[in-house]
């Protein structure tokens, strides 16, 4: 399998292949449509039969528009489990009978599309340093500094030199942050999902720009035994899955403990989506914040693609 042939991350890029598959597959794929400020509108695709008892029902999702591996792995995890294939005709490893007879499987690839179709890159491989990249990501201020990290903001209240594009529009000059806004479309599309599906895990993909980590919900720490004992062996299994494919990492954690943007978290998902379980994977983007080594595109693909399958696996037992 060839990464760079299985990269698809704009909107262009992807959007059509789940119209041809709705079509293809019309017994084995529904699919989600929902409207962004703009015109712009998040897609995504759930496999499996909705009205047979599965034990997993799977919600994997990509918030964040700077950092397109993951999307670029589900793509590639619908061609495999429609197809056999990987987007490249490389014939696929995974078990899709087992899989989907298990599973009930929805994906989200771009939850932010108008964000990610401002992208200028269709990926993130070290050509340019850090500092510029999370400009491109997160927006530059009026003064030239690298913009803010704000659930919701308002443009006038601002006024940046460039919007990043982490962040939606929702009403003119009113932007948000996808998973820590209930007024994103991300929060839209899981609120509405979750109505129909009932899911009983959420695998929340990312990049950032270190060594891969397993994150644990904001509220891990207060869940019953049973639930955490759930949550750190599939941590524990994607751990694995990055250990088999030489990749380095730095286990599993409750990120921003004690900071504000763990109870950005939390307030987030109170009261949202009761008994799920959820995981957060982190692949390496751009350059390593440390060593400054550059992350190319192969790399990213098989770290988020390690993931969904250490998921997929650990939650079937198709491994």
């Amino acid at each position: 399998m060839n990464p760079e042939d299985c990269w698809f991350s704009h909107p262009d890029e992807w959007h059509p292949l789940l119209e041809r598959w709705a079509q293809q597959f019309p017994d084995r794929v529904r699919l989600h449509a929902f409207p962004q400020f703009g015109g712009q509108v998040v897609r995504g695709l759930t496999l499996g039969d909705a009205g047979a008892e599965r034990p997993v029902r799977l919600l994997a999702a990509v918030p964040h528009a700077h950092e397109p591996a993951p999307t670029a792995a589900l793509v590639d995890l619908a061609f495999q489990l429609l197809t056999g294939a990987h987007a490249d005709g490389a014939r696929a490893a995974l078990d899709s009978e087992r899989i989907l007879g298990h599973c009930l499987l929805t994906l989200l690839p771009d939850t932010n599309s108008q964000g990610r179709a401002r992208s200028p890159s269709r990926v993130w491989n070290g050509a340019v340093d850090n500092d510029e990249f999370l400009k491109v990501a997160f927006g530059e201020a009026a003064d030239g500094n690298r913009f803010g990290r704000y659930p919701e903001w308002r443009f006038a209240d601002h006024s940046p030199r460039r919007v990043g594009i982490v962040y939606e529009e929702v009403e003119p000059g009113f932007w948000v942050e996808s998973n820590t806004s209930r007024r994103s479309t991300h929060t839209r599309a899981l609120d509405t999902l979750f109505a129909d599906y009932q899911f009983t895990h959420y695998l929340d993909l990312h990049q950032h720009e270190g060594d891969e980590a397993a994150l644990f919900p904001a509220v891990f720490d207060d869940l019953p035994p049973d639930r955490q004992a759930g949550i750190r062996a599939w941590a524990e299994a994607l751990l694995a899955g990055w250990e088999a494919a030489g990749i380095r990492h730095k286990g599993s954690y409750i990120p921003y403990r004690g900071q504000p943007r763990q109870q950005f978290f939390k307030d987030y998902w109170a009261g949202r989506c009761p008994g799920m379980q959820k995981l957060t994977s982190e692949s390496r983007n751009n350059r390593h914040s440390q060593t400054d080594e550059p992350t190319p595109l192969g790399r990213q693909f098989l770290s988020a693609a390690a993931a969904i399958r250490a998921t997929l696996e650990h939650l079937t037992g198709s491994g």
